[in-house]
C-alpha cells in the first residue's frame, strides 16, 4: 500500500488552523520509528510548525513508552536512520547484536528470571517515573493519532466541525485535561495499528473509542468524554487502568 493522498482543504493545518505557515512536509500518522510507511497525510494537511514542533515531541513520547520501546528493539523495528534502536533502562540495556540477535546487559542476574529452554523473563525499570504529567503526554500522542485517522477517513470538514476542538486543544497543550488509558496485552501480536468505533452516551451524544495495537501492547481510550471507563468487547488479559 502506498501513501494515501487527500486534497480536501489543502494548506490549512488541522491543529493550529494556519494557512500561512509552511507546508513542506508530510505527516506520519503513526511515528515512522514504529515502522509506519503507509499511513501518511500529504503536504498541506499539517503545517511544518506543528509537525516539527509539538507533534514531533508527542511522537517521541510514544516511541519511548517502555513497553513499546522494548518491543521495537526485540522485533528489530528500524528507526528513521535505518537502525534498530537500543532500549536503555535503569537496570538493563537491550541492543542489536548481529543479524536477528539481541544482546542483554543487566546490572544484576535478578533482572533475568525463570530461565529455561522455553525462554526467560526480563524485569526492567523505566528511566522516568510514569506520573500524571507523563501519562498526559502519552495520551496526547495517542489522541493525535486518533484525530489524524479520523481526518483520513472523514476529511477536513468533519475534523474541523467543532466536535473535536477540545481534543485538538488538548493535543496542542492549550488545555489541561483528565482521563484514562487502559493498557493490556494484544492478543494478536502481529497486529499494528489503531481502530475506532463511534458510540452514543445515555443522552444520545456520539463519542469515539480508540484501540491502539503495537505488537504485544494494546491501549484503549477515548478523546471526547475521558471521564468514564468504558466496557468493551476486546479480549485483554492483565490490563491496567491508568487514570490521570
Amino acid at each position: 500500500m502506498g501513501i494515501l493522498h487527500y486534497n480536501e482543504g489543502m494548506n490549512r493545518c488541522i491543529f493550529c488552523n494556519s494557512t500561512t505557515n509552511p507546508f513542506s512536509s508530510v505527516e506520519h500518522i503513526f511515528p515512522e520509528s514504529l515502522g509506519n510507511k503507509e499511513k501518511i497525510l500529504p503536504k498541506g494537511v499539517i503545517c511544518d510548525v506543528c509537525n516539527n514542533g509539538t507533534l514531533a515531541l508527542l511522537d517521541f513520547e510514544l516511541t519511548e513508552f517502555e513497553s513499546i520501546k522494548i518491543m521495537r528493539t526485540i522485533n528489530g523495528i528500524k528507526n528513521k536512520s535505518g537502525k534498530i534502536p537500543t532500549a536503555r533502562f535503569n537496570n538493563l540495556v537491550l541492543e542489536p547484536s548481529g543479524f536477528n540477535n539481541i544482546a542483554i546487559r543487566a546490572n544484576s542476574r535478578k533482572n533475568i528470571r525463570n530461565q529455561s529452554e522455553n525462554g526467560f523473563q526480563l524485569h526492567f525499570t523505566g528511566n522516568r517515573k510514569l506520573d500524571s504529567k507523563r501519562l498526559k503526554m502519552l495520551a496526547r500522542s495517542l489522541y493525535k493519532i486518533g484525530i489524524e485517522l479520523i481526518y483520513l477517513d472523514h476529511g477536513q470538514n468533519f475534523v474541523l466541525s467543532g466536535r473535536f476542538d477540545e481534543a485538538i486543544d488538548i493535543i496542542m497543550g492549550r488545555k489541561d485535561f483528565n482521563g484514562y488509558l487502559l493498557i493490556g496485552t494484544n492478543q494478536k501480536p502481529d497486529t499494528t495499528g489503531m481502530s475506532y468505533r463511534f458510540f452514543k452516551d445515555e443522552k444520545g451524544k456520539e463519542f469515539t473509542v480508540f484501540e491502539f495495537n503495537y505488537l504485544f501492547t494494546k491501549i484503549i481510550f477515548d478523546i471526547e468524554r475521558r471521564t468514564v471507563l468504558l466496557e468493551n468487547n476486546s479480549k485483554i488479559e492483565n490490563f491496567t487502568v491508568l487514570k490521570f
